[in-house]
């Protein structure tokens, strides 16, 4: 019992990092729009995955396709992905990203670096000292 309890206090904890670390790098972006620590994640993921289905996307990041949905209409009015149907089904949406979502992107990614690259140096000196 304790083994799993101490599981969920880590997963919430990784949980509560991850969300803090992503409010850091969205303060040091230069977002007119509010974007959702969530869509920011899909954004990554879709600039590394060019084409992936909407569906795919979600069973990827165990999201609800309302979740989805909502996330990706954000980033589609912020203008930085596009929707289109699929070439062989038109029930399944590609979503592609913009010229300017990949300028985003590249920004989190930049950010993500600088705040990772703070933290190792400050564990390095900490396990040092």
């Amino acid at each position: 019992m304790a083994t799993k309890v101490s599981e969920q206090n880590l997963i919430l904890n990784m949980g509560t990092a991850f969300r803090g670390s992503m409010d850091i790098i969205k303060a040091d972006m230069e977002l007119e729009e509010k974007i959702s620590t969530l869509a920011l994640s899909i954004l990554i993921h879709i600039d590394e995955n060019p084409e992936i289905s909407q569906g795919q996307l979600g069973k990827m990041l165990r999201r609800d396709p309302m979740t989805m949905s909502q996330a990706v209409r954000a980033l589609q009015t912020a203008g930085l992905v596009v929707s289109e149907q699929d070439k062989d089904d038109r029930r399944i949406k590609r979503l592609k990203i913009t010229k300017k979502g990949k300028q985003v992107a590249e920004n989190l990614r930049n950010s993500e670096k600088k705040l990772i690259d703070a933290l190792v140096k400050k564990w390095g000196k900490t396990k040092s000292s």
